[in-house]
């Protein structure tokens, strides 16, 4: 659906993914880069959770968010970096689970804006849960 504009773009997010020293404390992992789609998987940690042992929304949040702030970088150019400006989340379940994916994918890919969706699933005994929803505004920079 969309073309990037930097023909090695997924290098280039898994570069600038690696350099987020708050992602490595985590353990997310970059598991997807395709263009306007990035996908981040995260194992459960109990030290990442709430009072009620669920994933934090904290974490979730965070998860997501990247994912969508990378989802918009797959289609900048080569010198363009992104941050977040923007988003608004809705949790829909506990986050509850043995993993997480966070997905985040582009919508509208502007020069200096570009809007992204994202969701976390929670992977649980073979089953699977849509935990939070974000819709997210990016600036390029």
């Amino acid at each position: 659906m969309f073309e990037p504009r930097d023909p090695l773009f997924a290098g280039r997010v898994r570069e600038s993914f690696g350099r987020q020293s708050a992602m490595t404390t985590i353990g997310a992992r970059l598991v997807t880069v395709e263009p306007g789609l990035v996908a981040i998987e995260l194992p459960f940690r109990a030290d990442l959770c709430q009072q009620h042992g669920f994933l934090h929304g904290g974490i979730a949040t965070s998860i997501v968010d990247t994912a969508c702030g990378f989802a918009a970088l797959t289609l900048m150019a080569a010198e363009a970096a992104v941050l977040t400006v923007e988003f608004k989340v809705n949790f829909l379940a506990p986050a509850t689970g043995e993993r997480f994916l966070a997905c985040g994918r582009v919508v509208r890919s502007g020069r200096q804006i570009s809007v992204a969706t994202g969701e976390v699933t929670a992977y649980a005994a073979g089953q699977e849960k849509i935990v939070c929803l974000m819709q997210a505004t990016m600036s390029t920079i």
